[in-house]
């Protein structure tokens, strides 16, 4: 028995539906949880100690707490991601006061699941088994959630956030809101994409 078009294309548009009411309803709901849900508190501990600092790209703050760190002796190496990106690059980096010597580059990445996978690659070729990543405080759940995931149990992650333009606690501006609506929508998408990892 033949199966109709018709049967068929509404089944689809059925599916597509539910699809968008539980992408909805899932960021409407972390919409409602607010601003501070998707931030957490560092995991570094006083006088930390890694293989490396893995600093994501995207603003230059991040890469100011990435050379803090390595300043202070937490590691002996800076692994930047998306490396080209305005802010993070090594020239900036070196003018901080990390040797060249001691900066890896991933030019790669175009995402954070990107900087994760690259990173990663860059710790596999270097034997290392524990890294501080370095983020912004309004991407810190995201970041921790797609790196757990990404590098699982064999490495030692801990999670260092640095503050940004983006300050919820005074009323959200137009840019804040974006951010915070774009933070929660790519959490969603990369909570479905790591579960098919």
């Amino acid at each position: 028995m033949a199966v109709s078009v018709y049967k068929v294309k509404r089944t689809i548009l059925i599916l597509f539906g539910v699809f968008l009411a539980a992408t909805a309803a899932g960021i409407i709901t972390l919409y409602q949880l607010g601003t501070d849900f998707l931030t957490l508190e560092d995991t570094v501990k006083e006088n930390p100690q890694a293989d490396a600092v893995i600093v994501l790209s995207g603003s230059a703050e991040r890469l100011e707490r990435g050379a803090e760190l390595y300043a202070g002796g937490a590691a002996d190496t800076v692994i930047l991601t998306n490396a080209a990106e305005k802010g993070t690059t090594p020239d900036r980096a070196v003018s901080l006061g990390i040797s060249k010597d001691d900066i890896l580059e991933d030019t790669k990445a175009q995402s954070t699941y990107d900087n994760a996978l690259y990173a990663k690659d860059i710790m596999e070729e270097q034997n290392f088994s524990s890294a501080i990543v370095v983020t912004s405080e309004f991407h810190s759940r995201r970041t921790k959630m797609t790196f757990d995931d990404i590098f699982g149990s064999d490495y030692t992650l801990s999670y260092a956030f640095t503050s940004s333009s983006y300050n919820p606690a005074d009323g959200l501006t137009e840019t804040e809101k974006k951010t915070t609506f774009s933070e929660y929508t790519k959490m969603i998408f990369y909570s479905i994409r790591l579960l098919f990892d």
